[in-house]
């Protein structure tokens, strides 16, 4: 497979980046003017997926990707009201697929704001033969009400010993 993205690629790629930040900006226009109420402490589990734009650095390859986890916050008023536990997947649709399942701790220091890291492992598809790894995952993550979801921006970051990649997209999130 060439190195280089066709041209056709390149103008894919920035409408997908261009897509996710009017989505986002849409978004968190119209939840401006709602009430800055913390829905991260109003539910005790979540579901969310994460849709954006990825970068694999080591392949020099651009495509689309998801993320999805889903939560548990620790029981309790103290400390651990900050923190959830839960499990999370992830595909990159590339023209040499990866796929990760991953145990994920997420921490909410600031309103809305998500922290999650998530140690796992990354299966990906080189040349026929598929190849398996530890990876760490961390994602930043930033919601805003809108109707029963949060929704916002998202940036992640991946690494392994012989892969790594970034992503910028939007979270979806919809807590139970």
């Amino acid at each position: 497979m060439d190195k280089y993205m066709t041209e056709n690629q390149r103008s894919g790629n920035a409408w997908i980046i261009v897509i996710i930040v009017l989505a986002s900006g849409l978004v968190a226009q119209g939840a401006i003017t709602q009430s800055e109420q913390n829905t991260h402490h109003d539910h005790t589990s979540e579901i969310g997926l994460s849709v954006g734009y990825t970068y694999l650095d080591g392949e020099d390859e651009s495509a689309p990707g998801l993320h999805l986890h889903l939560m548990r916050r620790l029981p309790g008023e103290g400390l651990q009201r900050h923190f959830s536990v839960g499990l999370g997947v992830e595909t990159i649709f590339a023209a040499h697929q990866h796929f990760g399942v991953m145990g994920s701790v997420a921490v909410y220091p600031w309103r809305s704001l998500v922290l999650t890291a998530s140690p796992g492992v990354v299966f990906a598809d080189h040349d026929g033969e598929w190849e398996n790894e530890y990876a760490t995952h961390v994602e930043a993550s930033y919601g805003f009400e809108w109707r029963n979801f949060e929704v916002g921006p998202a940036i992640g970051f991946s690494q392994a010993v012989n892969d790594r990649h970034y992503m910028l997209g939007v979270h979806i999130g919809s807590g139970f």
